[in-house]
């Protein structure tokens, strides 16, 4: 069984790729982070403001201010987080007489 590399696009000059050198579009030289990259925060806070692969939505992300969007995605997250405690708390019954 064959595996095709995926096909990227940039987002910047519409270069149709699959493979790339040093994180960066082999047209116009655009950084373009996909998951594979892993890169570290330090890094990321580094260079600020990159485009990044979203897998689910199959489309570029620009990220304009690093530490401003790991901010709202722990916002996020942790809002998420508490709405589902919520849910499995109302979910609880109490015991039945057959249990007690």
């Amino acid at each position: 069984m064959k595996f095709r590399p995926r096909r990227y696009q940039c987002p910047r000059c519409r270069w149709d790729f699959a493979f790339r050198k040093k994180r960066c579009c082999p047209g116009c030289g655009t950084l373009l982070l996909i998951v594979s990259d892993v890169p570290t925060d330090a890094e990321l806070t580094e260079i600020k403001s990159f485009w990044m692969w979203d897998p689910v939505k199959e489309k570029w992300d620009y990220i304009r201010d690093w530490e401003e969007h790991k901010r709202e995605a722990m916002r996020k997250f942790e809002q998420r987080w508490r709405t589902a405690l919520v849910e499995a708390k109302q979910k609880l019954r109490p015991l039945t007489r057959w249990i007690q």
